[in-house]
């Protein structure tokens, strides 16, 4: 073909026919123009393609790995509201002075033994943060939720740390001071499954006397703490979740609108 064109050229310059030279080579110039721009234009949309499918599969892993963290998540809410309410049932009994059974007491007391933290598994989400596969998402709601997601996971991190200081600085010293973890073993409430995590375990030789200890001002600014804390960690909990949920009604649209 350029031969072609070429010959032709050649013809009209022997033929000292320079206005039509001019016109051919004009006309020529805007042939290969349009080819680069067909050429491009389809390399665009094989581009387009491709980062439509690579969209496509990074939001089916996006939500599996949401629809999964979103489990754990709740399980987390729900072990917030029942460690909240055994702090604030704490407080109350300390405010009142009233006494209960022995085993009314560890039931209270060691089912909030540690504070469980919040940490998905959402590789996915990591990926397209790291790896700047965030300009193929074509949603700008669902950017703008993934690029705000770990100012939302430091903010939560950081009440979950808090909370981590006082299990082990506060709470596990006074218990382990005061308290036979032993004793709790056929008593104690697993929050997720409301079961008893040991069985068949003899009481210890030691004698605990609840009220030598526990109705103290030690014991009622631990259980402040927690609470406190507890009400501030169960709000971020809960602007996680509106994210999550977000993210996942966003990635639902957009499978149901293709």
């Amino acid at each position: 073909m350029i031969k072609f064109f070429r010959k032709i050229r050649y013809e009209l310059m022997n033929q000292n026919k320079t206005t039509k030279y001019f016109k051919y080579a004009i006309g020529e110039i805007i042939l290969v123009v349009i080819g680069i721009l067909i050429a491009l234009q389809i390399n665009n949309w094989n581009q387009d393609r491709l980062n439509t499918k690579i969209e496509t599969e990074t939001l089916i892993n996006l939500k599996q790995d949401l629809d999964s963290a979103l489990v754990q998540l709740n399980n987390k809410i729900f072990q917030n509201h029942t460690y909240r309410t055994y702090d604030s049932i704490a407080m109350e009994l300390i405010q009142s002075k009233r006494t209960v059974s022995n085993d009314s007491m560890y039931k209270l007391l060691m089912t909030h033994i540690y504070t469980p933290t919040f940490d998905p598994e959402v590789g996915t989400l990591n990926e397209i943060i790291s790896t700047g596969k965030m300009d193929i998402i074509k949603s700008k709601g669902l950017r703008s939720h993934i690029s705000s997601w770990n100012r939302y996971m430091d903010e939560l991190d950081e009440v979950d740390k808090r909370l981590i200081y006082l299990d082990d600085n506060v709470k596990t010293p006074l218990y382990s001071k005061y308290l036979s973890y032993r004793n709790s073993f056929n008593l104690t409430i697993n929050p997720n499954s409301k079961k008893t995590i040991g069985q068949n375990v003899s009481n210890s030789n030691f004698n605990v006397n609840f009220e030598s200890f526990f109705y103290t001002l030690q014991f009622e600014n631990m259980f402040s703490n927690y609470v406190i804390y507890g009400r501030i960690q169960h709000g971020r909990l809960i602007d996680v979740k509106h994210k999550m949920t977000e993210m996942i009604d966003i990635i639902e649209d957009s499978f149901n609108n293709d």
